[in-house]
């Protein structure tokens, strides 16, 4: 298989880097808690002995022993061991001194000279475990004695195969308390704030699955900081609550937990389901549970460490090809952010795994604990990033989600008012109906009779009175198309008109240009606004045929050219035309004054121009 450029050289960094946590970590260059003040103490004698205070120093059995001391290796079969040796003072020393302890499995106490100056918590079942915690213990100077004197320590180990003793000091208190704080800072303290923080977090990442199930990575990650921190407390609880059986078989257990749990996160962080590998995890998982069933502590740490912790070490190596072929396939920085905290956390488990085994010098502790602070940054950034893109993912859809109701709701308001509007429509056409009805069977029958009657008759006041009764027809009729729903445009309200007046308009025998084009809708165009635009030109015809003396007029409608963009109705006749209104008659003054009044109920505006050419009226009217 063929690389790209930039994938040949990702890989080949993360071999030397593996080479490089390979060096630091399991062949350790340098030594990380150094003691400067004092010589250590590394070759003493050894008794095996349960007796609780020091043994006899003729005792039978004592026999020599370099420190650090594994039981294992050094083939211990007892739980407690007594180890003495002695040093020399030149002088008596006036300050406090001290006897410190790097490290000790998983119990001791210390005598000087014969008398006891402190010990680590119980020596009875289940014993304390005091095999990650460093130990300092003070003694007045009284204690020593110019020349040689004599140091005693008991030491005892929840299985014998567990019992560890490192070279240790003896000093003045000042020399020894800052190498012994730093320690403990190291191994003790950052490991409670760690845990406690990895409890907090798993707590919230489960908030946030529970919020959101179908986002099983939460669960994944919370579930994997649950079991890492409960493994983690091995290192700091030194009063067990369980048996050391029990003890033992939940600090393996949840360690498997934590291993097994990565590979349904990274799964899921991959967006890859592997059906066969996460069933063969959960199989083990439930398997590890049988080490709460064994049936002493030796069977305990034997199926442990020699079997469940090799094949945690094999899934680790799987987690990290798994992530290596991921990384060449997508080349996403994620990945390759994750690989470089998940090669020291595999190398750090490997040299536990080595440890527990007796396989390396156990002077320095487990590690894998330290790994957590890289892969929990990254991986709580990773969280965090997702939760953030849900969470703005969700605005953003409930945003998308507010328009679509707000453009829905638009659409249903619409579809209401153009409900009512059909509704108004419908009830007008009704009205209108009746009002035709009746104006047939009543008033507009009546009125038509009265015209029949006169039509032949002679006489000056007959005739005058026919045309009163037609033009109160004319006026009903009017009347009834301005509640046309179809009326509200005005070229076809106008063309009503030009059918309703064309008889007027013969009689007067004046020729009509019909000059009406399409126009712009007119917002709100309602029945009234309709008759006061069909009086206002009804007002201007008749004022043409009465006064003006023409024989041809015009209609023309159009949109004004400036910036209001105005529709206009002119109504023009080619008579005589007047100076001024005041040359006009009453009744023609008081037909314009009328029109004024009706454009400023509907908000048009009326223009009125004449010359010795003619007249025009323009109505103008607003489309918005």
């Amino acid at each position: 298989m063929w690389f790209h450029p930039k994938q040949q050289a990702a890989l080949v960094f993360l071999f030397f880097y593996l080479l490089l946590w390979n060096g630091l970590l399991l062949y350790r260059p340098f030594e990380v808690f150094k003691v400067d003040a004092s010589p250590a103490l590394d070759k003493v004698q050894v008794l095996a002995s349960d007796a609780s205070t020091p043994p006899d120093s003729s005792a039978a059995g004592w026999r020599s022993q370099n420190l650090p001391d594994d039981w294992f290796r050094s083939h211990k079969s007892a739980r407690q061991y007594w180890y003495r040796t002695s040093f020399e003072l030149p002088q008596m020393p006036e300050q406090v001194w001290a006897v410190y302890l790097p490290q000790v499995a998983h119990t001791a106490a210390v005598y000087i000279n014969g008398v006891w100056v402190g010990q680590a918590g119980r020596f009875s079942d289940p014993v304390s475990r005091y095999h990650n915690i460093p130990l300092l213990f003070r003694f007045a100077p009284e204690l020593l004695r110019v020349g040689a004197n004599r140091i005693e320590l008991r030491v005892k180990a929840s299985f014998h195969e567990q019992g560890f003793l490192d070279k240790f000091y003896i000093a003045p208190y000042s020399a020894l308390y800052p190498a012994y704080r730093f320690k403990h800072f190291v191994r003790v303290d950052v490991i409670e704030g760690l845990t406690l923080a990895m409890y907090l977090m798993a707590f919230i990442v489960l908030a946030f699955w529970l919020a959101r199930r179908q986002d099983r990575i939460y669960g994944f990650f919370s579930m994997m900081l649950f079991f890492w921190a409960t493994h983690n407390l091995n290192l700091i609880v030194s009063e067990i609550p369980l048996s050391a059986r029990l003890w033992e078989a939940l600090v393996m257990s949840t360690l498997g937990w934590t291993v097994l749990t990565m590979i349904y996160f990274n799964h899921c962080f991959a967006a890859e389901s592997h059906p066969r590998i996460e069933r063969w995890a959960l199989i083990t998982g439930v398997l590890g549970v049988s080490l709460f069933f064994l049936p002493d502590i030796a069977a305990v740490l034997h199926v442990g460490y020699r079997i469940w912790d090799v094949l945690l070490a094999l899934v680790g190596v799987y987690l990290i090809y798994f992530l290596t072929r991921i990384f060449l396939r997508q080349s996403i920085l994620d990945n390759f952010l994750i690989l470089l905290v998940g090669i020291p956390m595999m190398v750090s488990g490997l040299h536990d795994v080595l440890l527990v085994n007796h396989l390396i010098e156990r002077g320095n502790g487990l590690i894998i604990q330290y790994s957590v602070f890289p892969a929990l940054m990254l991986f709580s950034w990773f969280m965090l990033r997702r939760f953030v893109q849900s969470i703005n993912q969700a605005e953003h859809l409930a945003a998308h989600l507010e328009q679509r109701v707000a453009q829905k709701t638009g659409e249903i308001q619409a579809q209401y008012e153009k409900l009512k509007q059909m509704e108004s429509q419908s009830l007008l056409a009704s009205e209108r109906e009746r009002m035709m009805r009746d104006m047939h069977d009543g008033i507009g029958g009546q009125l038509v009779s009265v015209i029949t009657l006169l039509q032949d008759q002679p006489g000056e006041l007959l005739q005058r009175i026919r045309d009163k009764v037609q033009h109160s027809l004319a006026d009903l009729r009017m009347v009834i198309d301005s509640l046309d729903p179809l009326q509200n445009d005005v070229p076809v309200l106008l063309g009503t008109m030009r059918m309703r007046l064309h008889e007027q308009l013969d009689a007067a025998d004046i020729q009509l240009e019909w000059a009406v084009t399409d126009l712009p809708a007119i917002a709100d165009m309602s029945p009234r606004r309709s008759l006061h635009i069909m009086r206002i030109v009804q007002e201007a015809i008749t004022n043409c045929i009465k006064h003006s003396g023409a024989r041809k007029m015009k209609i023309a409608t159009g949109v004004s050219a400036d910036d209001a963009g105005e529709i206009y109705i002119d109504i023009i006749d080619f008579g005589k035309g007047f100076d001024s209104q005041e040359s006009l008659g009453a009744r023609a003054r008081r037909g314009i004054c009328n029109m004024r009044y009706r454009a400023e109920q509907i908000g048009a505006r009326l223009k009125l121009h004449s010359s010795e050419r003619g007249t025009r009226v323009r109505l103008l009217l607003a489309t918005g």
